[in-house]
Formats: C-alpha cells, sequence, structure tokens
C-alpha cells in the first residue's frame, strides 16, 4: 500500500474542525491522533475530540488523560470503540495559547470510488481522499436543491481563525454551490485534513460518490 502522512492544525485557545485522509487499521482515536495533544486529569482540563453521531443527531467527546496518554470518554471509559475514517470529519478542542500539530498517517486511499452515505439531517464528513477538492468540482451535486440557503442543503466549513461557519447552499438553477450572498461559490475547498458540515434536507438519505482524482 502507499502509505502517506499530513499535519493538521489544532487551533490555540479554541476548535478545529479536522480530519483524516488516510486509513488505519485499528482506526480508534489511539491510533489516528494518539498523544499528540494535550492531556489532563480530567474532560474540562484536557484537549478533547468530539465527534458526530449523525444517527443520533448528537456529539460524543473524548478527551486524553494525563496517567496513560490514552482517550477516554465523559465517563472514564477507554474510547476502545471509536473508529475514524477517511469520510468523517471531527472537532479538535485545543486548550492552549498555541496552536497544536497533529500528524495523521496511514494508507492513501487506493479506492477508485468511495461512497458516503449522508443521512437525513446533518452530517460531519471529509472528502475521502488525500487531496483538496473544490466543492464545485466535487459530486456533491445530486442532494436537494432550493431557491434560497434555508431550502437547499448547505455545506458549512468552520474558519478556526475567526472561530465562525462559513455556509453554502446548493441553487436549484444551475446546481451549484452559493455562499448566502447568492454568489458562485469559488476557490471552496474540501479535504486534506479538513470536516465539513453537510446538511441534508431530505426526508430519506443518499449517496455521495467520489471518484479517485489521482492514480496510483
Amino acid at each position: 500500500n502507499v502509505v502517506g502522512f499530513e499535519k493538521v492544525t489544532a487551533q490555540s485557545n479554541g476548535l478545529s474542525m479536522v480530519s483524516t485522509p488516510f486509513s488505519k487499521s485499528p482506526a480508534t482515536l489511539d491510533d489516528v491522533v494518539g498523544g499528540q495533544l494535550s492531556a489532563g486529569k480530567t474532560a474540562v482540563g484536557a484537549d478533547n475530540v468530539t465527534l458526530w453521531n449523525a444517527t443520533n443527531q448528537a456529539y460524543e467527546t473524548y478527551w486524553l488523560k494525563t496517567s496513560d496518554s490514552r482517550w477516554h470518554d465523559n465517563a472514564g471509559n477507554l474510547a476502545t470503540n471509536t473508529s475514524i475514517s477517511p469520510a468523517m470529519g471531527f472537532w479538535v478542542l485545543n486548550r492552549n495559547a498555541t496552536n497544536e500539530t497533529v500528524v495523521v498517517s496511514g494508507d492513501v486511499g487506493q479506492q477508485p470510488v468511495v461512497t458516503n452515505h449522508l443521512i437525513s439531517g446533518l452530517n460531519l464528513v471529509s472528502y475521502p481522499f488525500s487531496t483538496v477538492i473544490d466543492i464545485n468540482s466535487s459530486a456533491m451535486t445530486n442532494g436537494t436543491t432550493g431557491k434560497t440557503a434555508v431550502g437547499a442543503d448547505n455545506i458549512t466549513l468552520w474558519d478556526a481563525s475567526n472561530q465562525a461557519y462559513v455556509t453554502y447552499w446548493l441553487k436549484t438553477s444551475d446546481k451549484k454551490w452559493h455562499d448566502n450572498g447568492g454568489n458562485l461559490a469559488t476557490n471552496v475547498t474540501v479535504g486534506s485534513g479538513k470536516g465539513f458540515w453537510y446538511l441534508n434536507r431530505a426526508a430519506s438519505p443518499f449517496d455521495w460518490v467520489e471518484a479517485r482524482p489521482y492514480t496510483l
């Protein structure tokens, strides 16, 4: 297999929405993130990683414990049942006054096609290959379109520097992504260590299918 790595930045004193473009086995938090962030004696004193349970539409938070440099859930149990794949996005809370770097590594995606199942509601996802792609060059155009942002599917990115969301919506007339001012989204990329929200407004799930953009 082709192996790769990437440096992901965790913003100081704040939240970063990140991902890993590489697959690992096993793929628990201890394997994907490990002890690279700052540990603490409690969840409120340590750096946190938060996953999104799309089925329950709820967060699941984990923290890095000082005594063993391993990830634990809020009940104090080892996070042995977590799994992070290249199709997932997740949050990192860095409690330090300086940026932290997390190196993610693993096998480069070799599948010719990757399918991400987007359920009704919010999905915290990532472009599944180890490169970036413009959202209007992606295959994320088969969702619900609308005449306004509130009627269409949304893609929401996190601006870690400003600790604020930036949202785009899928317009009916051209089936392309636009910003909240109605302008065509240009030079807006996802992938390569960045997670994002996808809001599926339909009552049923659908598949986002991406072809591998590189040769091996």
